[in-house]
């Protein structure tokens, strides 16, 4: 029973959400058409009020909303949102060619941030109550106050402009003269280590902070004193006890966090002009871009649901109490 009400919760968000993707852009000011007339980056382009309607039957912007409302249904069911306005090409051709440029960035600062923060907060946790402990917590406590994009901002001036170590801006130098694909890589991994940083030390503090606060509750634990007592070392009960013992509470946020990390993507993207599938959804957003949006709308809902259901999944096994909760729960 419990199973499937989890699941139920699952279908009601996603109908919830796929409904709001339809009406949201269509909620924002002005469309596709006064966007091109209105210029934008490239200037004031000039339409007849003939070409205007060529342009929204073309797109099907001519129609009624609730015509329109059923040709995105079927979109969603077919994965086909049809072709982008902005860029006259097929939606999920441009998203599977941003894709991945993303997927890099968010992969690698999930990594860093996880490991740096889990391993911070097990250190600092470890010298509770003392001045290391509360040096860290306090930086922390403050790096998490500062937004992404002014960590961003700080990084591209002081490494770019100033130290000029990294690349300022997008994803590879245009016409790189090198046949070395070796060349071509450490290339692609300049571009991303200030957008990866970003993302990291963005996030990094959440995680500290959670895995001291668990750490500090399982160091308290009656057990802890009893490993102490027989004489375990220092790093086994750290690492065989509280570090087990406490992670089990952040599998879950870890999982979801990744998910807000997508989301953090489209301000750090845009200021390092990364093209990944942040700065297209900026980018979308802008130029009024309804299929563009539609698509990339319902690929980052999927992607977020995915992970809450795969937390869902993981977490039981990890801890055997809410395993036997969830058997109760489903005989029940």
């Amino acid at each position: 029973m419990l199973k499937n009400n989890k699941y139920v919760s699952y279908l009601l968000v996603l109908v919830f959400v796929l409904l709001l993707n339809f009406w949201l852009p269509r909620l924002l000011p002005g469309g596709p058409v006064e966007y091109i007339t209105g210029g934008g980056e490239e200037g004031v382009v000039f339409l007849t009020e003939a070409q205007k309607a060529a342009m929204l039957e073309y797109y099907h912007l001519d129609q009624t909303v609730g015509v329109q409302f059923i040709e995105y249904l079927k979109g969603i069911f077919t994965f086909d949102f049809g072709l982008s306005i902005n860029y006259k090409a097929p939606v999920y051709t441009i998203i599977i060619e941003r894709l991945p440029w993303t997927i890099c960035i968010v992969g690698i600062s999930s990594i860093l941030s996880i490991i740096i923060g889990l391993l911070a907060g097990l250190y600092s946790a470890w010298r509770y109550p003392g001045k290391t402990d509360r040096s860290l917590f306090l930086s922390m406590l403050s790096l998490s106050t500062i937004p992404e994009f002014l960590i961003g901002m700080i990084l591209l001036i002081s490494m770019s402009v100033k130290l000029k170590w990294l690349p300022l801006s997008g994803a590879q130098t245009a016409f790189l003269r090198s046949d070395l694909w070796i060349d071509h890589a450490m290339d692609i991994a300049r571009h991303a280590v200030l957008p990866a940083l970003t993302l990291t030390i963005g996030s990094l503090a959440g995680i500290y902070l959670l895995m001291r606060n668990e750490a500090i509750r399982v160091r308290n634990e009656p057990y802890i004193e009893f490993a102490s007592a027989k004489g375990m070392g220092s790093r086994g009960i750290v690492f065989q006890h509280i570090a087990r013992n406490a992670a089990l509470p952040l599998v879950t946020m870890i999982i979801i966090r990744m998910g807000a990390l997508m989301a953090g993507s489209i301000l750090v993207e845009t200021v390092f002009a990364y093209p990944g599938v942040g700065k297209l959804l900026q980018e979308a957003i802008l130029a009024r871009d309804y299929p563009l949006l539609h698509g990339l709308f319902l690929m980052m809902t999927l992607f977020v649901l995915l992970l809450n259901w795969i937390a869902d999944i993981i977490y039981p096994y990890l801890d055997p109490r809410i395993r036997t909760a969830v058997k109760r729960g489903e005989l029940g």
